[in-house]
């Protein structure tokens, strides 16, 4: 019979704090109109001045990405007509990227200004530039917590831990957790909405399987004496 070597499986978990030093706002602009063409250049002309004010404060043209631009059309229904068209609504989404976090607030507020009534904001949320470091920080934290609980288990059944016979670490937890805006309507003030960003953190999960060391033997097990 094979004998297979005791072991203990473990999981760990890491978590690495630290203070943000991006932001990434999601917004869009929409413009409600009679006729198609006008819906369309009023989004367009927005989505401009919105663009502007943004490179105006210093946002480079790489971190500005626009997600597309849509035109639906709004229906009433009349007893004496049918379905009738009464307006487009033409918008467009923008994603925006901000390295310089102590100029989101003004930012935020110049884009509200630049579009007024048309601006729609949809999130922000804060990033880490470079998450390499964090995340092998966090990783390394996640083995020493895994392995701390297999020694505390091993100790526990008078045992030590041997080798690591497998590793399994879980994908990394994004960091960052979206903080919700209102309409911009109820955005815009004379002195601009402040931002805190606060703490973000990453986190990683590690499980591992160590093999144990031979249980100690009994001082009657192998002596060769018989009754």
């Amino acid at each position: 019979m094979v004998h297979k070597p005791d072991i203990v499986s473990t999981t760990g978990v890491g978590v690495v704090r630290t203070a943000p030093d991006a932001a990434v706002l999601r917004l869009s602009v929409e413009v409600r109109e009679p006729g198609l063409a006008q819906a369309y250049a009023g989004a367009s002309a927005a989505a401009r001045r919105v663009v502007d004010s943004i490179v105006e404060h210093g946002v480079a043209r790489p971190d500005l990405s626009t997600g597309g631009l849509s035109v639906r059309s709004e229906t009433v229904w009349r007893e004496t007509s049918g379905q009738q068209v009464v307006a487009y609504v033409a918008s467009s989404e923008l994603t925006v990227t901000v390295r310089e976090l102590g100029r989101a607030p003004e930012l935020l507020d110049a884009v509200v200004r630049s579009a007024g009534d048309s601006l729609r904001l949809h999130g922000l949320s804060f990033e880490v530039g470079d998450r390499s470091g964090l995340q092998a920080a966090a990783q390394e934290a996640a083995f020493d917590d895994a392995r701390a609980a297999a020694e505390r288990l091993a100790r526990m059944a008078g045992r030590t831990l041997g080798p690591v016979l497998r590793i399994d670490a879980a994908a990394f937890s994004p960091p960052g957790t979206p903080v919700p805006l209102a309409r911009a309507a109820l955005a815009s003030s004379v002195e601009p909405m402040p931002i805190e960003a606060g703490e973000t953190t990453v986190s990683a999960s590690v499980s591992v399987v160590w093999r144990l060391s031979p249980a100690p033997r009994r001082e009657h097990e192998g002596n060769g004496h018989s009754a």
